[in-house]
């Protein structure tokens, strides 16, 4: 019996697979339909200009790639800051007049020594505080603005303070979408890293390990695992934003050649090309974090649904 139930279950699988892939392809016929109609396309200007459109896109994924790199450096390292413990302005001068009432009371040691613990304090808990406010600024600003915004930005700052680097489009575009990314990422690692239950890096710590061991053998080994799934959608959403690059002039660039092109009046060829380009990429990406999801899964972490057989299921939902 449960052999036939695994059997149904997999068929309609399959049923609903198709059924969706049936769908998806309706539409696009209705929207070709819809948008080229009985002019139709130009077959021979596609087979003639598809490989120009599939160098073109080779730029796209060389921008993408170093940004997301460099971008993964500066996402964990602001990341790792927003996951300090700091102590609030309000609840530090509260503890500091309490311990100023009790010293009142019960006089007794230095006065050196507590004024220099006092200062001590004060510049420790005060750096992480300063350090985690500017990491969460980072990460609000970037993630508030729009990237087309940031490119310009980074284009501006280059004219003004760089200029004999302000001709580099492809610099200056890798630059604004490593930083840009570098926000997203941020908060990936954060919500990463903070999954990890602090139990373990307390037993970590007592057992002699340092915050850096800890947070190798201990923290990381989990939270990447965690984590794959949304950086490899953070890639995705990158790679169809560095599109932007043709505002730089970046002349290599798939769609600053699309709209050179499409002067030339193949509008809806040009939009085929660069649709299945991009729908044949993003789409073996989605796969290929699916795979990653289902390969790197660690029970009792993240947001997996649990899955109970049908009568403990029956049994609860009726309890």
């Amino acid at each position: 019996m449960t052999n036939w139930r695994k059997f149904l279950r997999d068929r309609w699988r399959y049923f609903d697979a198709a059924l969706a892939l049936a769908v998806i392809i309706g539409s696009l016929v209705y929207i070709y339909d819809l948008l080229v109609g009985s002019r139709g396309l130009d077959v021979a200007y596609i087979t003639r200009n598809y490989p120009l459109y599939l160098h073109a896109v080779f730029t796209n994924v060389y921008a993408t790639t170093i940004a997301f790199v460099v971008g993964m450096a500066l996402g964990f390292s602001v990341g790792w800051l927003r996951t300090a413990r700091t102590v609030s302005v309000a609840k530090f001068a509260a503890s500091m007049r309490v311990e100023k009432r009790e010293r009142q009371e019960a006089p007794s040691g230095s006065e050196v020594t507590r004024r220099l613990l006092v200062v001590l304090s004060l510049l420790w808990y005060g750096t992480k505080y300063v350090v985690r406010r500017i990491g969460d600024g980072f990460v609000e600003i970037i993630r508030g603005t729009p990237l087309y915004v940031q490119i310009l930005f980074a284009s501006s700052f280059f004219i003004v303070f760089l200029p004999q680097y302000a001709s580099e489009g492809i610099l200056i575009g890798i630059i604004a979408l490593a930083i840009n990314t570098g926000g997203y990422q941020a908060e990936i690692f954060r919500a990463g890293l903070q999954t990890v239950h602090s139990g373990q890096v307390e037993a970590a710590r007592a057992i002699g390990f340092s915050r850096l061991k800890a947070m190798r053998y201990v923290i990381l080994p989990q939270a990447l695992r965690l984590i794959i799934p949304p950086l490899t959608n953070e890639y995705i959403g990158l790679f169809k934003a560095s599109t932007f690059l043709f505002v730089l002039g970046v002349q290599s660039e798939i769609s600053y050649i699309a709209q050179h092109e499409g002067f030339a009046g193949d509008v809806f060829e040009i939009f085929a090309i660069v649709t299945v380009i991009f729908l044949a990429i993003t789409v073996t990406l989605s796969f290929v974090v699916q795979a990653l999801e289902r390969r790197f899964r660690i029970p009792g972490l993240g947001i997996e649904q649990v899955k109970l057989p049908r009568g403990v299921r029956i049994a609860r939902v009726g309890g």
